[in-house]
């Protein structure tokens, strides 16, 4: 038996002794030390993060999920982007109202088991969507 092949064999093992359906690759590859991906993305009002917390939503990624409303689009924006905030992609033609309601956006967690911890803000939350190729549109 392969080393890989063994591994495996460990980890669907260890997955059921936990009760973790076979099938639930993402649990078998965080038991073999794979660190995921997992976010807290936050959406308070106006341009500090001790404001009022207007949203809040888990982004879960490889496999996308969690109780954001878009996780594939999330996730596929991050992978784009390696992970980092700074370099999202806005979407295109995407028409926000110029109206000055202030939002600031927070991210919490871990990317591909690196320390997150992102914080901007935004005009409104149209344009957090929108600047964040849809990570905060929630």
């Amino acid at each position: 038996m392969s080393w890989s092949h063994a591994l495996t064999a460990a980890g669907l093992a260890a997955a059921a002794a936990l009760g973790i359906p076979a099938h639930d690759l993402d649990a078998v590859h965080r038991l073999d030390g794979d660190p995921g991906s997992r976010l807290e993305l936050t959406l308070h009002s106006g341009e500090e993060v001790s404001g009022r917390v207007l949203a809040s939503v888990v982004l879960e990624c490889d496999p996308d999920g969690g109780s954001h409303p878009d996780p594939a689009a999330a996730c596929g924006a991050l992978r784009r982007s390696g992970g980092d905030f700074r370099a999202l992609r806005a979407r295109q033609g995407v028409m926000c109202p110029m109206i000055y309601a202030p939002v600031t956006a927070e991210a919490t967690g871990q990317w591909d088991g690196r320390p997150v911890r992102w914080v901007r803000s935004y005009a409104n939350r149209c344009a957090a969507a929108a600047e964040s190729g849809g990570v905060f549109g929630f």
